[in-house]
């Protein structure tokens, strides 16, 4: 009906009133009877021997109900390699890495009990970067990784830190570089961040004789029961999980950081249920975060214009163990090539192990470093070539028909219209260059593109009930972790149906009763999901026209479904037609089959698996995003503080599927890149210790810092395979604050920097060495 079209309209989210009134369970929020309360003894060392752990003093406190240390060999798991324990053995690798574990009656008897635990530690020399880890000589963190069950495709060096490699080649680099007018060759960095998510990892778990339970926050929880099961040695149909509202993710919550622990204590608690929460301190220093980047990096170009190679090597630092920093390389080594048309392109790309925090998914896998790196390396190209960096970047940019560094024809490209609109938006025909203000503030623009790709092959499936008053419910596993699923799913089967948005809600995720989804990452549920849930759609809709059949008593292929109205003919002509949403009173669903529709959606058949020697693929991706942003700033040379004064932000999104979400995700997203440009970075001392494992001394965006002038476009370039065109928002929308910020610093300042975040008293002690004729770049 009419009436029902909601696609592209603004609508409220489904879980509102729960937030906003306190009522929505998170993670912490879940308390059992009879539950104990756990505490972690964490290594102060990021690098030691564990000579001893002695727990008697421990034992004694008056609660204490189990103790777990590394002597209970309960093993080692990993979603790429099987590298990390549960609790250490004989050696820790980084600062805050479990050494013991305590269950007790109350958390403050855990807790002292913890303080009571004496290990014994013989420290060494922590490796703190990835240049440092790939030297000669270089200690290593993993003696031998062919020790370790290799869970998936990862590619570690033997006798090195490498723990993963990746290589993408197209054309004759060398060849094109001799073709070449201009080259400019350039190092990058970006710093280790923290999620620093408003809710901390947390796990509730309960083990009896019918299995394993757990409650928790987890962004992918089919993916969590598969690693828990055969870490703990148990049938899938034991392990379960029941997924709370997530109070922040951005891929923090993507694997087991709290399950196992709390898992390993509730096998050994006589079946009384076990709590842990991680502290603010512990989440900063013992769950994940996207680890430092290091990139070096050649492009080569024309007189015109035209680039002609482009050569980039990429050393991401993921911490002391695996984790999904294989995941990371690939992603970003397959956008690593650039938004460019490059006839010639060589990436190659290293994931290393440091004796630092785990590096796990961070909104972007790894694109927003790079795209640091060739946006920066852009400007200077415009630079050396006299041309407007706006001009540049629509020469090269691609567009539908052409082929991408994988070999890849692309189609539903909507990069050149997001690079226009977002110049548009900040009126860059107005002026672009630095100048100084009346005020006595430097003053310039800067415009970045990228693009990203969702991870694939991947799978979704939905189930769809039609209950037997008409309203309909929806079994899926994709999580809400603030961008809406549990909306958007809604709406695109409500208007599939044609009935109100009202009568359709999404149920929590159950790995007991939803169906399988393989991960909520890669901004791939609106596609992934949403194409699932048409499916089932359709499935319900060839139920519904049987039963209606039956009750008209005409034949299933007289009656059709459209816009809400099941209507059919009989043999003599008599017209039957029923709203969708009257069913429950026409009798139709009574004494009948249950109406559940069933929806599979998977990439497998339409992926071409890479080469693995060059990455060459048709079809690497199931989807593109392309998106372009640009700023209009100040910097005040007095003291360097720099203020955002506008913001412009134009991303393609296929099909706009809910106006009033994809609003919300691009304002969260600037304001995030924003707080990685400026703010946010991860220090240690020279013996690894992290030196701001909070939310004061690291810092955020808050409101207050949001007080630029923000234009949103939404370029709509339908993709032919998604769910009424739709691409997704989630990570695209992140990915070029940095370097359309970095790039308008450079202009204004005159100082290129080539290292974030951006800081007040960097940016003025560049601008007093320039003035003293001592240094340009930094």
């Amino acid at each position: 009906m009419d009436d029902y079209r909601l696609v592209g309209k603004s609508i409220e989210r489904k879980d509102v009133l729960e937030k906003v009134s306190g009522t929505a369970v998170f993670g912490a929020d879940v308390n059992l009877p009879r539950q104990l309360y756990a505490a972690i003894c964490r290594s102060p060392y990021a690098s030691a021997k564990i000579i001893n752990v002695d727990t008697s003093l421990a034992e004694k406190v008056p609660g204490i109900r189990v103790i777990l240390t590394g002597r209970d060999g309960l093993g080692n798991y990993g979603q790429f390699i099987a590298d990390q324990p549960v609790i250490a053995v004989d050696r820790v690798r980084y600062e805050g890495e479990p050494v013991a574990a305590v269950a007790a009656e109350d958390l403050d008897a855990a807790m002292e009990a913890v303080g009571k635990i004496r290990v014994d530690y013989e420290p060494l020399k922590p490796v703190l970067n990835p240049m440092d880890a790939i030297a000669p000589g270089a200690p290593l963190l993993h003696d031998d990784w062919s020790s370790y069950d290799m869970v998936h495709e990862a590619y570690p060096i033997l006798g090195t830190n490498i723990c993963d490699s990746f290589r993408l080649k197209r054309g004759d680099v060398e060849a094109g570089f001799k073709e070449a007018d201009v080259i400019i060759e350039k190092d990058y960095n970006t710093k280790g961040i923290q999620h620093s998510t408003i809710e901390t990892h947390c796990a509730t778990a309960r083990y009896d004789e019918r299995g394993l339970v757990i409650w928790t926050p987890a962004q992918s929880p089919f993916m969590l029961r598969g690693q828990l099961a055969k870490l703990f040695k148990l049938s899938v149909n034991k392990v379960r999980l029941i997924c709370t509202y997530i109070g922040g993710g951005f891929g923090s919550k993507y694997e087991l950081k709290a399950e196992p622990l709390a898992a390993a204590l509730a096998m050994r608690s006589g079946g009384r249920p076990v709590k842990l929460v991680f502290t603010r301190r512990e989440d900063y220093v013992a769950s994940g975060v996207r680890g430092p980047s290091y990139v070096h990096l050649k492009t080569g170009a024309k007189k015109d214009g035209r680039l002609v190679a482009y050569e980039i090597k990429v050393w991401y630092d993921t911490g002391a163990y695996t984790t999904t920093g294989p995941r990371i390389t690939y992603n970003s080594g397959l956008a690593a090539g650039s938004p460019y048309k490059i006839p010639n392109v060589a990436v190659d790309a290293y994931t290393i192990v440091t004796n630092k925090q785990l590096t796990c998914a961070y909104r972007g896998f790894g694109v927003p470093e790079i795209s640091w790196a060739y946006e920066n390396q852009m400007d200077l190209l415009a630079a050396e070539l006299g041309m407007d960096p706006l001009e540049l970047r629509l020469m090269n940019a691609y567009e539908d028909g052409d082929i991408s560094d994988t070999g890849e024809k692309l189609f539903s490209v909507g990069l050149k219209d997001c690079i226009r609109e977002a110049a548009r938006l900040i009126e860059w025909d107005k002026g672009y260059k630095g100048l100084l203000t009346p005020e006595g503030k430097l003053r310039a623009k800067g415009i970045a593109c990228t693009n990203k790709l969702t991870g694939t092959p991947s799978t979704s499936s939905v189930i769809i009930k039609m209950n037997e008053d008409g309203s309909v419910t929806i079994l899926q596993s994709g999580l809400e972790l603030g961008q809406g699923v549990n909306t958007v799913v809604p709406i695109m089967v409500a208007e599939a149906l044609g009935i109100s948005i009202d009568k359709v809600m999404a149920v929590p995720v159950d790995t007991l009763y939803t169906p399988y989804e393989k991960t909520t990452t890669g901004s791939r549920l609106t596609f992934h999901v949403g194409n699932a849930a048409l499916k089932a759609v359709e499935d319900m809709k060839r139920q519904i026209r049987h039963l209606a059949s039956i009750a008209w008593k005409i034949d299933v292929e007289d009656v059709q479904i459209e816009k809400g109205i099941i209507s059919g003919k009989d043999k003599i002509g008599n017209e039957k037609r029923l709203a969708l949403e009257d069913i429950a009173k026409s009798g139709i669903m009574k004494e009948q089959e249950p109406i559940v529709g069933r929806g599979l959606y998977t990439t497998s058949d339409i992926f071409d698996p890479p080469d693995k020697e060059t990455h060459q693929s048709k079809r690497p991706a199931a989807m593109w995003f392309w998106s372009a942003q640009a700023v209009d700033l100040e910097v005040d040379p007095k003291t360097g503080k720099i203020e955002i004064l506008k913001v412009a932000a134009a991303h393609d999104v296929g099909k706009v599927i809910n106006r009033m979400g994809v609003t919300q995700q691009i304002e969260g997203s600037v304001s995030m890149g924003l707080g990685h440009t400026l703010l946010e970075e991860m220090i240690y001392d020279g013996n690894g210790i992290l030196l701001n494992p909070n939310m004061v001394d690291f810092k955020v965006p808050t409101a207050p810092d949001a007080t630029y002038d923000l234009k949103i476009a939404m370029v709509e370039h339908p993709h032919p395979e998604g769910p009424f065109g739709a691409k997704g928002i989630g990570e695209p929308a992140l990915t070029p604050t940095a370097p359309a910020v970095g790039n308008a610093i450079a202009r204004a300042t005159g100082t290129r920097f080539y290292s974030i975040p951006l800081k007040a008293d960097d940016i003025l002690l560049a601008l007093k060495e320039k003035e003293a004729g001592r240094k340009e770049d930094r």
